[in-house]
């Protein structure tokens, strides 16, 4: 019999949460409430706990409990219920209310006694446990937990589903397309070197100490660039012409944008430039004549704009993982150069604001705005310590009014825009980073395997291409499916190295054609202690067996056998390059519990499978093959085939690889035509 209950909780509780679903699955009917913000009254409180001793009102995971501030032993009635009036964190949580009845706390007993719902059956042990009694951070505070539920419910507001797609512009006219190139007017101008070719190494080369500098010079950081987020190629094709970079984006779209903090470095004034990757230059933005430590930043933006110009509300979540693309990018340009990379997690939203000059509405004016994402430090071997621990990363001190001259002012992309997302706004506004301690800690518990360690050379770098055709004839050998396989564990090497959190995405692989794999559905669980959370979220009628052949070191399952392309296919919007191909793979992220541990962890988780699909572009391109990142899928048609009912584990972003038809009539043409090999081949004084 259905029963219609007032459930009372902590919005942003994942025991909570749990406990309300068990309800639902019982057929009842849940009407959720904040407990923190509910007007109780004594008596009211006083009404859930009538048969309990006062011991048992309280919230046992409450800290103050913990710590032993509190002793509920010691205390009567009237004194906790004036406590828990003052801080309702206190309360013994659920509080449950239907007709006739009250209850304080998800007793399994009295649950099976008034709803029906088997103890023994529905309600896992401890169902009224804190889900997360040994954490190293608590749940969210409450204040946090607005901007955790509006990731959250953008989440869900921009999945794709079989009757409708995420809220997008109904029409698109390609001759009014934004500005691929952000540029800043009247900044100085500073032309770099294309010297990658000549200053990049490769694995198993000698390094003579031309091509591997003790110091950041501007060759070595044009290079950098030039290899990272520097244009690879132009195509054209009848009377149209664009632009392809090193670093992926969203149906090309690039709304990632780069910026160079230099202090004492050889060939630029101490300050913030703007990379301009259409001409290769930098653009200065501010000129500072304090004194700084000497050192090598670069900080990523993204202009939402340019994506959600063709993809709407889901923009945003293209542009974070653009940003994965791009530190991953940067990851393998610094490492053929040398240098190694720190990801500088301790710089905040608001001062990587200020670090970036994108808050300064005097330099933007009506053009689109910036939404800055991350900061990295580039360190070179002249600079380490100790090249067999790496020092921790340091932020760049803040610019000096008194001694910081701005200049420059941003161009406009689009100067018609049709369609304004706002919900993109108050995403990005909720996910800002303030680094707290979960933020900021640190994984250095790498799990075994066999991931490559070798670098992809720079000419494979510059060209890196998605494939737009695969042949769907062709099959891929075992050794080199396993070899990309591994290549996404994480491992204390590049560019696993950049990464120092806890992995949270494992990829779910449609293997359609693999010498002496079987094609079936896999999954490979990247982290030790993730296979009991994966393996109680999914279907209970997945096989979870070790494959034949596979290496004995790396983590991967046989969930279910078969043919999979129609389905694939069917999930990846109808798109052929799903079936087509050798394999095709979902990132699974460790989801709803990381959100709400920190709202922040919304793009973060992006970034990861950003990463993720770096590595398979560049791994796929050294075995002759070709991959593609796919933004369009039917989520929850994905979550249930693999028989997910929560939000615990979500996909964020596909990925396909196999081997690349070429389109023919595409001409492809040099990436900087207007600047001669010979022009470039002397390093600049």
């Amino acid at each position: 019999m259905m029963t219609t209950l007032i459930f009372y909780e902590k919005p942003g509780c994942a025991t909570n949460a749990r406990q309300k679903r068990l309800l639902l699955d019982a057929g009842h009917q849940v009407i959720a409430r904040d407990l923190l913000s509910e007007p109780w009254t004594a008596q009211r409180l006083r009404d859930f706990f009538t048969a309990l001793p006062v011991a048992d009102w309280f919230n046992r995971a409450a800290p103050q409990l913990k710590s032993g501030e509190i002793d509920p032993e010691r205390i009567d009635a009237q004194a906790a219920l004036d406590l828990m009036l003052s801080d309702p964190l206190l309360i013994r949580r659920p509080l449950i209310e239907a007709e006739g009845w009250r209850l304080a706390g998800f007793d399994a007993a009295q649950i099976e006694q008034r709803l029906g719902v088997a103890s023994n059956s529905n309600v896992p042990q401890g169902v009224e446990q804190c889900s997360r009694p040994h954490a190293a951070t608590p749940c969210p505070a409450p204040q946090d937990t607005e901007r955790a539920q509006i990731a959250l419910a953008y989440h869900e507001r921009t999945k794709h589903r079989p009757d409708r797609y995420a809220s997008g512009p109904e029409t698109l006219d390609w001759t009014m397309q934004p500005d691929p190139f952000r540029t800043f007017k009247d900044s100085p101008s500073v032309r770099l070197p294309l010297c990658a070719g000549r200053m990049a190494w490769t694995d198993g080369a000698d390094r003579p100490e031309a091509a591997y500098p003790p110091t950041i010079s501007l060759d070595s950081l044009g290079a950098l660039l030039e290899l990272s987020l520097g244009l690879s190629a132009w195509k054209e094709y009848g009377p149209d012409r664009w632009a392809l970079r090193c670093n992926p984006s969203s149906g090309n779209l690039h709304p990632t944008e780069a910026y160079v903090i230099a202090h004492d470095i050889q060939g630029l004034e101490n300050g913030l430039y703007h990379y301009a990757s259409r001409s290769h230059a930098l653009e200065q933005r501010c000129r500072s004549t304090a004194a700084h430590p000497s050192g090598l930043w670069i900080g990523l933006s993204s202009i939402h704009w340019r994506e959600a110009w063709k993809y709407g509300e889901r923009a945003f979540r293209y542009c974070q993982l653009d940003v994965g693309h791009a530190l991953a990018a940067l990851r393998y340009a610094a490492g053929l150069l040398g240098w190694q990379v720190r990801l500088v997690a301790s710089c905040d939203s608001q001062r990587l604001t200020a670090l970036l000059g994108t808050g300064r509405d005097q330099d933007y004016a009506v053009a689109e705005r910036e939404e800055p994402d991350l900061l990295v430090q580039l360190i070179s071997p002249a600079q380490l310590i100790s090249p067999a621990h790496p020092q921790a990363p340091v932020e760049p001190a803040p610019w000096d009014a008194a001694h910081t001259s701005w200049m420059g002012q941003a161009n406009i992309l689009d100067p018609h825009p049709m369609y304004h997302w706002p919900v993109i706004d108050e995403v990005a506004s909720a996910t800002e980073s303030n680094h707290n301690t979960a933020s900021v800690t640190r994984h250095l518990d790498y799990s075994p395997g066999t991931s490559a360690t070798h670098l992809p050379a720079a000419e494979v770098i510059m060209g890196r291409r998605s494939a737009q055709r695969f042949d769907p004839q062709f099959t891929m050998a075992a050794a080199d499916f396993y070899r990309l396989v591994a290549s996404l564990l994480p491992h204390p090497h590049l560019p696993w190295d950049i990464w120092d959190y806890a992995p949270q995405v494992h990829p779910v692989f449609f293997v359609h054609r693999v010498e002496d794999v079987p094609a079936g559905l896999y999954i490979l669980v990247r982290e030790a202690g993730a296979e009991a959370r994966l393996r109680a979220e999914l279907s209970d009628e997945f096989e979870w067996q070790r494959v034949a052949g596979c290496p004995a070191d790396l983590p991967l399952f046989r969930l279910q056998a078969g043919k999979w392309q129609k389905v694939a296919r069917a999930v990846s919007c109808q798109q052929a390059i799903a079936a087509d191909s050798c394999f095709t793979l979902g990132m699974l992220a460790e989801f709803e519990h990381s959100i709400q541990q920190d709202a922040w962890r919304y793009r973060q988780l992006h970034w990861e499978a950003g990463v993720l699909g770096q590595v398979l572009y560049l791994e796929a391109e050294t075995l002759a093959l070709r991959g593609t990142g796919i933004g369009c899928f039917l989520d929850d048609a994905f979550h249930e085939l693999l028989g997910l009912r929560s939000l615990h584990f979500q996909s964020l972003y596909h990925f396909t690889v196999g081997r690349a038809l070429t389109d023919t009539r595409i001409t492809t043409l040099p990436p900087y035509p207007e600047r001669t090999a010979a022009a470039e081949t002397e390093p600049t004084p």
